[in-house]
């Protein structure tokens, strides 16, 4: 595992660069896929870190969104870059420099006739120059802004410092987090379900970012290539015939007042005909929403079909229907709350302490789908628990 340190870079809350940072990170990993087995990390030694067995790359990102920056000779992104490299290389954070690359991404542009000009990856233009020019400008004392810049790269030796500037590049006009998003696309577009690749994009993206909130609060070392691929071949098999992505795998947290909210639903006065407690209902309004968020969201992404989801609720109808009916022969002759009682066994029995086997998708094990969206039916009154409920509902 290599190495880590804080420094005063670090980014204190979340921001639009930390946005730009994560994205970022997975575009490389997968332009660099085809090394022997890279992985990545963020805010260690820099922005972004991505190992490999023999070389290190280091990657500081600087995002301008309102602005049309240019990088000069004096440049703050520039000189802080500077500082954050000759620091970790003085304190022997870096001790490999010829096998480490420092690469500054901008959004900015190199300014006409900037030394800059010689570090870009686009230049073909020897580097003649360049280290005198930066010692230069390091001696300068009245640029406040430069100046923790200027002292950390004038601390390097001659050697540390010319092998730094022989491994730094610079990519400046560089991807905007949009363009970003489209260099995904075209890593992705051979691996995505035909037709389904923004889908597909947004799962892994919403896999990445969750990986990277565990890199930046230290719970995880780094996110390798291999880990990226397992995932990638996971969640394309969600997108084969017979499965579905999961796109809300963890129950909601109901509270008291969400309870409340939802007293004039037909679903919860169904479960209190036969006095189910908070808790359960808390269970059922989670399901219920995440069945109805899930099913909204798969046919917003062209994922299912209205005729779908007829087929799938008629087969959780017809399987009440039959349960329901036996259930109801044995209710001539009770009393009220003997009714009661049979509702709530009758709902416990088949969907609380097991559920309808029928799944939208053989592959789709959730089972909140399925209770869920018995929830839904019951909601329009096709489906119910208490012998009487459509009586008991009537407007």
């Amino acid at each position: 595992m290599g190495p880590s340190f804080e420094t005063d870079f670090s980014a204190k809350e979340p921001s639009l660069g930390y946005y730009y940072q994560i994205r970022y990170s997975l575009y490389l990993l997968l332009h660099e896929r085809k090394k022997e087995n890279p992985c990545i990390r963020l805010e260690d030694l820099d922005d972004i870190v991505i190992d490999d067995v023999n070389t290190k790359n280091l990657f500081q990102t600087k995002l301008h969104v309102n602005s049309k920056a240019n990088l000069s000779d004096r440049s703050p992104d520039f000189w802080k870059t500077i500082r954050v490299w000759s620091e970790a290389i003085t304190t022997g954070i870096i001790t490999d420099i010829e096998n480490t690359f420092f690469t500054l991404i901008t959004t900015a542009t190199i300014s006409d006739g900037s030394f800059i000009h010689k570090l870009s990856i686009k230049s073909d233009e020897l580097r003649i120059g360049v280290l005198e020019s930066m010692l230069l400008i390091a001696e300068e004392i009245t640029n406040v802004t430069n100046q923790n810049g200027y002292n950390a790269f004038r601390a390097l030796t001659n050697e540390q410092r010319e092998k730094l500037v022989q491994n730094i590049f610079v990519i400046d006009a560089s991807l905007s987090i949009e363009d970003t998003f489209l260099a995904i696309k075209q890593e992705l577009k051979f691996s995505a379900p035909v037709g389904k690749l923004d889908s597909f994009i947004e799962k892994i993206e919403g896999w990445w970012f969750g990986q990277c909130i565990l890199l930046l609060t230290n719970r995880k070392d780094c996110i390798t290539i291999k880990e990226l691929q397992l995932e990638i071949s996971d969640i394309r098999e969600m997108f084969s015939e017979e499965n579905l992505p999961d796109d809300f795998p963890n129950p909601l947290t109901i509270d008291e007042e969400e309870i409340n909210n939802y007293e004039e639903k037909i679903f919860i006065k169904q479960l209190k005909l036969i006095s189910t407690k908070n808790n359960s209902l808390r269970r059922a309004i989670s399901d219920f929403r995440r069945a109805y968020e899930q099913r909204s969201k798969w046919l917003r992404d062209n994922l299912t079909g209205i005729e779908e989801y007829n087929r799938f609720d008629k087969l959780l109808y017809d399987h009440w229907d039959r349960v329901f009916s036996l259930m109801k022969d044995d209710c001539e002759g009770l009393t009220d709350d003997e009714l009661i009682k049979a509702g709530k066994s009758f709902y416990e029995t088949y969907y609380v302490k097991s559920t309808p086997t029928y799944k939208i998708r053989n592959n789709f094990q959730p089972q909140y789908m399925t209770t869920g969206s018995c929830h839904m039916l019951a909601d329009e009154k096709k489906i119910g628990w208490h012998p009487n409920f459509q009586e008991l509902l009537k407007d």
